[in-house]
Order: structure tokens, then C-alpha cells, then sequence
């Protein structure tokens, strides 16, 4: 594919419609481990659950890393360096198997104490174990499935890691429950069940995505890669990926922060956060395609030095976001005690969580300028003021606008609903207004 030329809108949809999709099946692969854990028992459920912040260190050492592999990467073909892309990639597979180093060890260390911090008691701690440590203890084939990631998406190809996604999660309905059940003199293995048959899919879609890195056109003109360090180039690549990943990072700590301000008024309104973010996060799928095209595409127009083309680019993918957060915010907002039901079927939660939602609408088009400006200040290899705003939208902001209105001024859960998306609205826009900044900086 050759971002650099040729109708905008079309190569956004050959990126966007492949990568939503994908992450749509990822999401499908989580819903199964999930079903799965409840027909075990409870308190496997529990662990599945509370293992999820702990497995966010992985998901943000990942998405950083993928990310910034493609960022450099687009800038390098845009620029017509092959050479420089191929190594880039080179330093990002050295910084996966030092992730895949470092996972490992925090998997043995921190993973029994963090599940404590988070609150979890009794069986579920072994269970919660059990299934996390051998995900960190693997957790290089999860970082080096999102490195692989980067250079095809780079060039514009999508479609492999949809493809790698769909075969995990049909995969998945059928190795979850034999892995956990057993069948004839396979034992069952419970809740380490659910981890290996995760770590076997990786593997499979690790070997088939590598296959397809050596059958793509940069695979072909680059051949073997030999794995030599070159400290400027990793220093280019860590200047990318750290503010991502610190973004990454900061997002679970608001998740934290958010729920503890809802946790003042019990245990029902906690449980109908939770199953209203769920809503948000089907909303949003289609943002991932999206971004992915903007990231892919803002960054080789920016490395062929084409600023009207990235401007153009911008352009498409932002009014394609509201269009779509616009209409996801028409459809949620009449639908949103049937959705919460759903999930729920407490009418405390039903209630509390159709509440949420009827303000959280307000809110999609705000997040559709915080997912596509941060994706193109990626492109442009500017991630910094996304860390910037996700410090103040996620930590900062919550803890000081939901401690006012909150606990001082009293107004409860309307107060909460209100305040995140006052924050939310406020990191839109700055975020708007410093793209629009530095896409006017390209003239000169």
C-alpha cells in the first residue's frame, strides 16, 4: 500500500474496517476466558477480574511499544528509508525480549501482593496466580505479537492481525474448555487452563503473523534480520514509546481513582461502572480502526514531508470518529437501561448504570478527539502532550474536580457523572487546539 498518494478515504477504510474488526475479536476472546472462569466457579470469576489491572502492565508495555514501532516505522517508508524501517524494527524485537525479561520477573514478585492490594481474599488469590504468573512468565509472545504488529500495519497491512485475531478467539471456545475440563487423560486444569490455552493461541498467531512479516514487501527486500543494537535508534524508539506507555499506564490508575470516588456510595453503583464502561468500550471499537489508520497513515505522509496530505488525512479520520461516536451516542442513549439489563439484571444497577450513561453520550464525541489527536501526534512522533493530557483527564483532573463536588459540595453520583465528563470534555479540546497548532506548524 502507498499512503503518500491516491484518495484519502480509501486507505483509511482498507486499514480501519481490517483493525476494528480485529479488536473487536479480541474483545470477543475476553468475553470467552470470562464465561468460561464462571462455569468454573465464583471465586475464579473474581480472579479473572481482579487480575485485569495487574494484566494492564502487560497491555501498556505492549500497546506502547507497538505503537511507537509503527509510528518510526511510517515515518521511514514515507521518507523512502527501508533501510532505517528495518532497523527500527530491529530494536524494537531487542526491547520485546527485555520486556519479556522483565514481565517474567515482576510476574514471580509482585503478582500474590498486587491481588491482595487490590482486595482479593481466600481462593481466589491462588486462582488469580495461577492464571497470571505463566501469562507473565510468556509474556514476551504478547509483546512480540504487537511488534510483528507494527511492521505490517506499517505498510499498510492490517488484515493479518484481523485474520491472527479471528483464528484466536474461534480457538479459544474450543481449547478453553479442554484445557479446563480435560477430556480422556488430558486432566483439567481449571483457571491455568484458561492462561495456557492464551499462551498456546499467542504462539500460533505469533508464527503465522511472522510468516507473513517474511512474505510482505519489506520482508522480502530485507531478508533475515540480524539483532545488532544501535543505542540511537533504540533511543529514538524509547522517546516514543515511554509517553505512550506512561498514557497507557496513567488510564488504569484514573480507573482506580474513579472507582474509589464511586465506591463511596456502594457496591451497586461500583458494579454499574463497570458494566457501563463495557458499553463504552463496544462504542469505541470502531475508534481502534481508526486510529490505527491515522497513526499508519499521518506518519508516512509526515516522513514524505507532505503536510497538506496529513492535514487531509486528519481531517477524514476526525469527522468519520464524531460521525460514528455521534451516532453510537443516538443509539446508547434510548437503549441504555435495556443495555445495562443485558449485563445486570439487579435493578440497582440497571439504574444507576442507565444514569451513567445518559451523561456519559455527552462524552463520545470528546473521546473520539482525545483517540484520533493522539493517534496522529504519534504519527507526527509528538506523544508527549498525550501523556501530558491523560495525567490530568485520568489522575489529576478526577481528584480534584470529583473531590469538589463529591465529598465538598455533595452532589453524590450526579456530581461524579458530571465531573468526568467535564474532564473529559477539557482534554478533548486542549487536545484539539494543540493538533490544530501543530498541524499549522507543517508549513513552516
Amino acid at each position: 500500500m502507498r499512503a503518500t498518494s491516491g484518495p484519502i478515504l480509501p486507505l483509511v477504510m482498507q486499514i480501519a474496517v481490517p483493525a476494528g474488526l480485529g479488536m473487536l475479536f479480541q474483545t470477543l476472546f475476553n468475553v470467552v476466558d470470562s464465561y468460561f472462569a464462571g462455569w468454573i466457579s465464583t471465586e475464579a470469576l473474581t480472579a479473572l477480574g481482579a487480575s485485569f489491572p495487574v494484566y494492564f502492565v502487560l497491555i501498556a508495555l505492549l500497546v506502547g511499544l507497538g505503537q511507537a514501532t509503527t509510528a518510526l516505522m511510517s515515518n521511514a517508508l514515507g521518507e523512502g528509508d527501508e533501510p532505517m524501517a528495518r532497523r527500527i524494527f530491529v530494536q524494537a524485537v531487542l526491547a520485546t525480549l527485555a520486556m519479556g525479561i522483565l514481565l517474567a520477573l515482576f510476574g514471580l514478585v509482585a503478582v500474590e501482593p498486587l491481588l491482595r492490594l487490590l482486595g482479593v481474599r481466600g481462593e481466589s488469590v491462588a486462582l488469580g496466580r495461577a492464571y497470571l504468573v505463566p501469562i507473565m512468565l510468556t509474556s514476551a509472545l504478547f509483546v512480540a505479537n504487537a511488534t510483528v504488529n507494527a511492521f505490517l500495519t506499517c505498510q499498510g497491512d492490517a488484515r493479518s492481525y484481523r485474520n491472527a485475531l479471528l483464528f484466536g478467539v474461534l480457538l479459544n471456545v474450543a481449547l478453553d474448555p479442554l484445557f479446563i475440563f480435560g477430556a480422556g487423560p488430558l486432566p483439567g486444569l481449571g483457571v491455568l487452563g484458561i492462561a495456557l490455552s492464551t499462551i498456546l493461541i499467542q504462539a500460533l498467531q505469533l508464527l503465522y503473523l511472522l510468516h507473513r512479516l517474511r512474505h510482505s514487501p519489506l520482508g522480502r527486500a530485507c531478508g533475515w534480520f540480524a539483532l545488532r543494537f544501535e543505542p540511537r535508534v533504540m533511543a529514538a524508539l524509547l522517546r516514543q514509546a515511554v509517553p505512550t506507555t506512561a498514557t497507557m499506564a496513567i488510564t488504569g490508575i484514573g480507573l482506580f481513582a474513579i472507582t474509589f470516588f464511586m465506591g463511596r456510595h456502594g457496591e451497586a453503583a461500583v458494579a454499574a461502572y463497570g458494566v457501563a464502561l463495557r458499553i463504552e468500550q463496544l462504542v469505541m471499537l470502531p475508534m481502534i480502526g481508526l486510529t490505527t489508520a491515522a497513526l499508519t497513515l499521518v506518519g508516512q505522509n509526515h516522513g514524505a514531508r507532505l503536510p497538506d496530505r496529513v492535514r487531509q488525512v486528519t481531517r477524514t479520520v476526525m469527522l468519520l470518529a464524531l460521525a460514528i461516536m455521534s451516532l453510537g451516542a443516538l443509539l446508547v442513549w434510548p437503549l441504555r437501561e435495556t443495555l445495562m439489563g443485558l449485563f445486570s439484571d439487579d435493578a440497582e444497577v440497571i439504574r444507576l448504570g442507565a444514569a451513567y450513561l445518559a451523561v456519559a453520550v455527552l462524552i463520545f464525541d470528546a473521546y473520539a478527539l482525545l483517540a484520533v489527536g493522539f493517534a496522529v501526534l504519534q504519527g507526527l512522533k509528538r506523544p508527549v502532550f498525550a501523556m501530558y493530557v491523560g495525567l490530568f483527564r485520568h489522575v489529576l483532573g478526577p481528584l480534584m474536580v470529583l473531590s469538589l463536588l463529591d465529598p465538598v459540595l455533595g452532589f453524590g453520583l450526579a456530581g461524579i457523572y458530571w465531573g468526568i465528563a467535564g474532564v473529559a470534555w477539557l482534554g478533548g479540546l486542549a487536545t484539539l487546539l494543540y493538533l490544530m497548532r501543530r498541524l499549522r506548524a507543517l508549513n513552516a
